[in-house]
C-alpha cells in the first residue's frame, strides 16, 4: 500500500479499528497508558489530539507516528490519517 493507494481515515475511527485488533477495551488500555478512561474517550471524541498525545497514546498499541513522503509503500497494517 502506497500513501495515496491506501484508505484514508480519521484519527479516531483509525485508533478504535487498532484498538480493536490488539484485543483492548478503553478501560484496559487507558490503564496501559496510565489515564483514566474518560480522557482516552474524550480524545477520540475531539478526534484530534496533539502529536505527544497521539504518540503516547499510539506506543502501547505496537504503533509510531511517521512522516512519509506521498507514493512512499508503507507495510501492511499502516493507517493513512485524514488531518
Amino acid at each position: 500500500m502506497s500513501v495515496t493507494e491506501g484508505e484514508i481515515m480519521n484519527y479516531s475511527d483509525a485508533y478504535k479499528q487498532i484498538m480493536k485488533s490488539r484485543g483492548y477495551t478503553q478501560r484496559e488500555l487507558a490503564a496501559v497508558i496510565g489515564i483514566a478512561q474518560g480522557s482516552l474517550s474524550c480524545s477520540l471524541k475531539d478526534g484530534n489530539p496533539t502529536l505527544s498525545t497521539a504518540g503516547k497514546y499510539l506506543q502501547p498499541l505496537g504503533y509510531k507516528l511517521a512522516l512519509v513522503p506521498v507514493g512512499s509503500r508503507l507495510p501492511d497494517g499502516s493507517h493513512v490519517l485524514d488531518c
